[in-house]
């Protein structure tokens, strides 16, 4: 049972336990997984501009902006009215219950990016498998929210780039094998500081990981 800390409790706590749950909101806001595929675009485009694009050609100016604004910037508005009509209390949306209806949004946006991305852009395979891995990934995060537990999106966010790490490696004109040990370690972080914010279980956290980590690599596979 996840368990909540009221605005009079987080006063109490001591300054260490303040320093660390400050700390934990700020990477659950940078390492949000609205954002993660956009920065896995990035990160692709890092990795072999000349295959994806390079940051300041028109083709990857393009494609950053189509992710940006259709992953990121109209599912916040929308994530903005839903609030401002009481749909949802917040954007932790700590009731499982209750982000159902942000799930369908993130569905919908995620597979417009992957249709945009894929049939308008024509681009390389592995973009369009990243922006599928994702809408796969919400859509079984959606089922197990619905029927069994709330499971940790933070997490599966950082499977998805695990396994996006991974499969850049055979086209990357680096070396990733450090890169992956930083990932391995964010990951660990991130799920960190959702136990300490109290947000997830264990449980929810390592099904997390392992439901974006598989459907990462299904949509690079199949």
């Amino acid at each position: 049972m996840v368990q909540t800390i009221t605005v009079f409790q987080y006063k109490k706590l001591p300054l260490s336990c303040m320093i660390q749950r400050y700390l934990a909101h700020i990477i659950s806001y940078l390492l949000h997984p609205i954002f993660l595929p956009f920065y896995a675009i990035l990160f692709l485009m890092w990795c072999n501009p000349f295959y994806f694009g390079s940051f300041d050609s028109r083709q990857g100016a393009g494609l950053l902006s189509v992710v940006l604004a259709n992953s990121v910037i109209f599912p916040l508005l929308i994530m903005v009215i839903l609030q401002k009509t009481k749909l949802i209390e917040d954007f932790t949306i700590s009731d499982r219950k209750k982000r159902a209806l942000p799930f369908l949004v993130m569905i919908f946006f995620l597979f417009w990016t992957y249709f945009v991305v894929k049939f308008r852009l024509q681009m390389p395979e592995l973009l369009t498998d990243v922006m599928w891995g994702a809408f796969l990934s919400v859509m079984a995060a959606y089922f197990i929210n619905v029927l069994y537990f709330k499971i940790s999106l933070h997490a599966m966010g950082m499977g998805n780039f695990l396994a996006i790490i991974v499969i850049a490696s055979f086209v990357s004109l680096y070396g990733l094998s450090s890169v992956l040990a930083l990932g391995v370690l964010i990951a660990g972080i991130v799920g960190t500081a959702r136990l300490i914010l109290k947000a997830h279980t264990p449980q929810e956290i390592y099904v997390g990981y392992l439901v974006g980590f598989i459907m990462q690599m299904i949509a690079f596979i199949v």
